[in-house]
């Protein structure tokens, strides 16, 4: 009987732990699939290169030209920043916010939010071409225009040109993240 006791003692004490770890197994796969979904951006980073695969299969942006980039602009009324960010997008949906900010003339400030989507499927390494940008966040208002359709290029240096290609104009960016 004691031989009896002892086998269904252990068989009892190896099924509830056997039940413990898979408990904590499928709660720790829950817990991470939350914990992704609630952090979406602290997901593992794709590849940074304009001629890498596509960071995801929502668009046709290259993954080189995706993230936050810096530039600045100096005029006679002082240093202003912008900050463009690229998202991933299709023809004709948003992925381009440029935040522009700056002194007035009158040394007040100004702060301009735009938005611009994708005008055509940009080549696996680019250049991208984005449509006119219209003006999201205007602080003044009067101080923000929206923009003409621009031209994206990744340069050997892994910086960003913009260019407005019917005025000519150029401002080069600085890739932050």
């Amino acid at each position: 009987m004691t031989r009896r006791w002892l086998l269904i003692t252990t068989i009892a004490a190896l099924t509830v732990a056997l039940a413990f770890v898979v408990v904590q197994l499928v709660r720790g796969q829950d817990s991470g699939k939350e914990q992704t979904e609630a952090n979406p951006g602290k997901a593992k980073p794709a590849a940074s290169s304009p001629t890498d695969e596509k960071k995801n299969s929502d668009g046709p942006v290259p993954a080189g030209y995706l993230g936050t980039w810096s530039g600045s602009v100096d005029n006679p009324s002082g240093h202003s920043t912008r900050e463009l960010v690229i998202k991933q997008g299709t023809v004709g949906q948003s992925v381009l916010t440029l935040t522009a900010d700056g002194p007035l003339d009158n040394g007040a400030s100004y702060h301009c939010v735009f938005e611009a989507g994708l005008a055509s499927e940009p080549t696996p390494n680019g250049p991208i071409q984005i449509a006119p940008s219209t003006v999201t966040v205007g602080e003044p208002m009067s101080s923000c225009t929206a923009g003409k359709a621009t031209t994206l290029t990744l340069l050997p240096n892994g910086t960003l040109s913009r260019e407005t290609p019917e005025t000519g104009e150029k401002l080069t960016y600085t890739k932050t993240n």
